[in-house]
């Protein structure tokens, strides 16, 4: 996994999940220069699901609610995001393990958001 070298003397801060939660508090954190995060989500995008009912009645268009989260950090060399899905969390090693590697953090935020139901 392509994450930078945790012996840096940043804090990491692992972020699970890019719903409103994670994305509000990643945009809040970039630019700080003592924070290195690392952004995990099982997608590509960010839907906010609110509005999904005028994109069906053609009020709005898709790309007003769902877009790439790459994109929305594109220009920001802290922050790494990377899709995948976390399988394990271990507090004692202070590790993400994902199913295409483990991270680890030394601050950890869950923000796994909710199903619609």
């Amino acid at each position: 996994m392509n994450i930078p070298n945790p012996q840096s003397d940043q804090t990491r801060i692992v972020i699970l999940g890019a719903g409103c939660g994670g994305l509000k508090l990643a945009r809040k954190l970039a630019g700080h220069p003592r924070f290195q995060i690392v952004l995990i989500d099982r997608h590509n995008f960010h839907q906010f699901q609110p509005l999904l009912y005028q994109v069906a009645t053609a009020g709005l268009e898709p790309s007003s609610i769902s877009f790439p989260i790459r994109k929305v950090f594109q220009d920001r060399p802290d922050i790494y995001f990377r899709i995948a899905e976390v399988t394990r969390i271990d507090p004692d090693s202070r590790e993400v393990v994902t199913n295409i590697g483990t991270v680890t953090y030394d601050r950890l935020v869950v923000a796994a958001g909710a199903r619609t139901n």
